[in-house]
């Protein structure tokens, strides 16, 4: 099987769930406690790859007690890390992830630590030998856009994950086959009454398809005229931290298999709504078989 290579974000997540928010100067005691790796690109090459799927990672890290600890757990999933971009005496970058346990809701403090902006000139473009997907999220926005331009050369289906506003990030959607949204991305850059809109006009900047996702409304893709609506999988909610990154390994995944978009949707959708059983993406992470049993 051919490789999927991602360029972006891998950082650690420390997860704290909580009963309830506490107010200023509280002393509360954790209901939950749980350190992970963590990022979207990171996150979701590790879902391919507890598919089985070949993975490569293009990320800059440091060799701080963080980057040691976010390299050990892409290799314990057999990922290639050869490539990550290790910048010596610096902090990799870190989430702390505050969550209430009942409601699910979350409160994210994050910071991309003191390594400097991965540059084009420190990938090597061998990365991209073999491989049939190329996964990018925005971060990093001019290193990734140089390689999406030669992943485009070798025919390499590029896949891009707006989950945030970045700067650059314009000029990464036009080099996108496949556009992976979260709403408030398409609804701040193509901003229109209806979600079908900005779909529509999310697509008129180059991608092929387009998938939204809508939270606990599910997702919505467009790709030429064939609109599907796909509605979430019913679990019991402990976490639903990383599950936009599940969503988007499992899409991936399916997308090799040159499956419809229909088909995809609901293979992503499975896989993040599994996701949401424990603590953290990476610890709620599904196996293949379950997905496509509950897809």
């Amino acid at each position: 099987m051919s490789a999927v290579v991602g360029v972006g974000q891998a950082h650690i997540d420390h997860l704290a769930v909580v009963d309830r928010y506490p107010e200023v100067e509280a002393n509360l005691e954790l209901a939950g406690l749980s350190l992970q790796g963590g990022g979207i690109v990171a996150t979701a090459l590790a879902t391919l790859a507890n598919f089985g799927v070949p993975t490569r990672i293009v990320a800059k890290i440091s060799n701080d007690d963080f980057g040691r600890f976010i390299e050990r757990g892409l290799a314990a999933l057999e990922m290639d890390t050869s490539h990550l971009v290790v910048e010596p005496d610096c902090i990799s970058p870190y989430r702390f992830v505050v969550i209430e346990r009942e409601r699910h809701r979350h409160t994210v403090l994050h910071t991309p630590g003191s390594v400097s902006p991965l540059r084009p000139s420190e990938i090597d473009f061998s990365v991209l030998d073999d491989a049939s997907l190329l996964l990018i999220d925005g971060c990093h926005t001019d290193a990734q856009a140089r390689l999406a331009e030669e992943a485009r050369k070798r025919d390499i289906l590029v896949v891009l994950d707006a989950g945030a506003l970045h700067e650059g990030m314009g000029d990464l959607v036009p080099l996108a086959d496949v556009l992976v949204a979260a709403e408030r991305y398409a609804s701040e850059i193509a901003p229109r009454g209806e979600i079908e809109d900005s779909l529509i006009e999310l697509g008129r900047m180059g991608p092929k398809t387009v998938v939204v996702t809508l939270g606990e409304e599910g997702s919505i893709g467009l790709e030429g005229d064939k609109l599907v609506r796909q509605p979430p999988l019913a679990v019991d909610v402990v976490d639903t931290t990383g599950a936009g990154e599940i969503f988007l390994g499992g899409y991936c995944y399916a997308l090799l298999q040159k499956w419809p978009l229909e088909r995809c949707m609901q293979v992503a959708s499975a896989a993040a709504g599994l996701s949401c059983r424990e603590l953290g993406a990476r610890a709620g992470m599904p196996r293949l078989q379950e997905v496509l049993e509950s897809a």
